[in-house]
């Protein structure tokens, strides 16, 4: 496993520069409050949301060639739910994209900024590689300022979800950096660290339990742990 003295570090966003969890059941409450101001309007809230997401689940597995792989995603939850495109897009825009980045201040992970910063001091390159939008969340997060480049699968150079490798490939060829030379950490290892294996890119995962199974990539617990391992002080393969 190639993780010592990395040149470029790419990000998975959700997940692994927030904590997924706390934000997943903060907005569950709003939108169980919503369910019971406006039962009907949450009940489609939530029947969109639902078939977005296992939307993206099924293009992760079987992409579809031809047109915008958000389109795609809205599409394919329109024909399950019965619900208009443009209403599905409004609902994705509200509650996935605006009303979560008052709470994502609060969820940040423990150590993750020094880290950032350890590796910018150290002249590291910085990126992010996610399947959703992620410019407004890193700056609720206040972390835009540390990466170099933000790509998503919705960039007109991607159109495709993790496990595919098309936006390691662009990341790296916007910071100018071989797949030999970065590091790549996430939190899911079917996706993260199938997509970075594809890349050809070392791993890391991020897993505070300890629960997930090794395999070819490094698992840490906490981002100080991370911080020891690419700063040298500490050497795995």
């Amino acid at each position: 496993m190639r993780i010592e003295s990395p040149k470029t570090l790419l990000f998975d966003l959700d997940g692994t520069l927030y904590k997924q969890s706390i934000i997943r059941r903060r907005m569950a409450g709003r939108l169980l409050k919503s369910c019971l101001t406006e039962p009907m309007q949450g009940w489609r809230v939530l029947r969109g949301l639902g078939a977005y997401r296992q939307a993206q689940e099924e293009l992760r597995r079987s992409p579809v060639n031809g047109g915008g792989i958000a389109d795609q995603q809205l599409q394919l939850a329109a024909r399950r739910t019965g619900l208009r495109v443009e209403e599905l897009r409004q609902m994705v825009a509200l509650w996935m994209e605006e009303r979560p980045l008052d709470l994502l201040p609060w969820a940040v992970w423990e150590g993750l900024e020094p880290v950032l910063l350890g590796a910018k001091q150290r002249g590291l390159r910085l990126g992010v590689v996610s399947d959703y939008p992620a410019e407004k969340k890193l700056e609720a997060l206040g972390l835009r300022a540390y990466f170099e480049t933000v790509v998503t699968a919705q960039d007109i150079e991607v159109q495709r979800f993790k496990p595919d490798p098309r936006s390691f490939e662009v990341a790296l060829d916007r910071l100018n950096t071989g797949p030999d030379d970065a590091l790549y950490v996430g939190d899911r290892p079917e996706v993260d660290a199938e997509a970075a294996r594809r890349a050809g890119v070392a791993c890391a995962i991020l897993d505070p339990k300890g629960r997930q199974s090794k395999g070819d990539w490094l698992v840490f617990s906490s981002y100080p742990e991370l911080g020891n391992v690419i700063c040298g002080e500490r050497r795995e393969h």
